[in-house]
């Protein structure tokens, strides 16, 4: 049974007490790859799973800054579970906006499907990331009683723990459509590939998983469009990934800080005969990192706050652009510099700097990456 959340305080009090649980389990997982199950139990229990996002025709303090919050404190403690909580919230949003469907679709994932946890299916292995455009190879043919799904996808992070898979396909239809297939994640014919094995982010166990023959009612089907028409509106789902990612791999940085600073306090050097946190130098260094994250925090508070009011799209995917280049992308930077100032200590098994790098890495890999970003930002200042 899970608890009821009902304040944002509530929500952020929970998480901040779990995080050092979720910490202490952290390390194992990591070695091991194995998906940490106890975590997204824990999370569920506490209503962290559940909570009821706010929509215009339905505020709750559940906003994209408040969830934004919560996911930070989770990846202090384990970076992995922060992002099955980031698929799970950004696919909840965009349900409870609509862009998958009629508000059935809203209020039966907010009823009985509360607390069950939930991924979208966009890469493939041929067709790479979807940012790129493309038609998806998965395919699901029409049959007398609704659909059959074949097809492979890629990255399906969470996978041992997911109850519903929102997969993107196209219909063997002429002209084919493009839309998403709501998929339980123990149908007959779902097959996970577990060849997940990265340099970081390993116990969130984003593994492939094929589809053979998997039989689907006839409203399994989510807002099918013309593979050149999408339907207008449908931007939450990857607004609140950038906004969601951008706390996780803030929070990241923020643990990184953290045990560093402790180190500085704790390290104790002979031929000083103080703490290394007495030193000039390394208070500078320190207030740079700090300054940072004071400025992470600026740029997703203010994120947050323009897609909640929803500012205009252009306006919000320049904002995205500067939440994942400079928050997302350069966590990776930031723990290098890291790791550079705590020398044998940083890259220590022992210690959580070094991990903390290895995760913060991933960032670069999420879409949109980088490349595409400047580059459609120079044929716009260009144009």
């Amino acid at each position: 049974m899970s608890a009821d959340l009902h304040t944002a305080q509530d929500a952020l009090d929970t998480a901040t007490h779990l995080q050092a649980r979720l910490a202490a389990r952290a390390a194992h997982h990591d070695r091991t790859g194995i998906f940490a199950q106890e975590n997204i139990d824990d999370l569920r229990r506490a209503g962290l799973l559940s909570l009821r996002i706010s929509t215009p025709g339905r505020p709750t303090p559940f906003t994209l800054g408040v969830v934004q919050d919560i996911v930070g404190r989770i990846a202090q403690g384990d970076a992995s579970t922060a992002l099955a909580m980031v698929n799970h919230y950004m696919v909840r949003a965009a349900i409870a906006h609509h862009e998958f469907g009629s508000g059935d679709v809203a209020r039966w994932m907010e009823g009985e499907q509360h607390d069950q946890l939930v991924n979208i299916l966009l890469a493939e292995p041929d067709l790479g990331s979807a940012s790129r455009g493309g038609l998806p190879g998965t395919v699901a043919s029409r049959t007398a009683g609704g659909w059959v799904l074949d097809g492979r996808k890629a990255y399906v992070t969470g996978i041992p723990g997911l109850s519903w898979l929102l997969v993107r396909a196209r219909t063997d239809e002429d002209p084919a459509r493009v839309g998403t297939f709501m998929v339980p994640a123990m149908a007959d014919g779902i097959h996970v590939i577990e060849n997940w094995d990265h340099i970081g982010m390993r116990a969130s166990n984003s593994h492939e998983v094929t589809f053979t023959q998997v039989a689907l009612a006839p409203d399994a089907a989510l807002g099918l469009h013309a593979p050149d028409a999408p339907p207008a509106g449908g931007n939450i789902l990857m607004l609140w990934n950038t906004g969601l990612l951008g706390s996780l791999y803030n929070g990241i940085a923020t643990s990184a800080l953290a045990w560093f600073g402790e180190f500085l306090k704790n390290r104790v050097p002979s031929n000083l005969g103080a703490p290394l946190s007495t030193l000039p130098a390394m208070r500078d260094a320190v207030g740079g990192f700090a300054i940072t994250l004071h400025m992470n925090a600026m740029l997703l508070r203010l994120y947050a706050t323009d897609v909640t009011a929803a500012r205009p799209l252009p306006e919000l995917n320049a904002h995205a652009a500067v939440i994942k280049s400079r928050v997302v992308d350069a966590a990776a930077d930031f723990t290098a510099a890291l790791l550079g100032l705590a020398g044998n200590a940083g890259l220590s098994a022992h210690n959580p700097l070094e991990r903390a790098h290895r995760d913060a890495l991933c960032g670069r890999i999420h879409a949109p990456h980088g490349e595409l970003l400047r580059r459609v930002a120079g044929q716009q200042a260009l144009s």
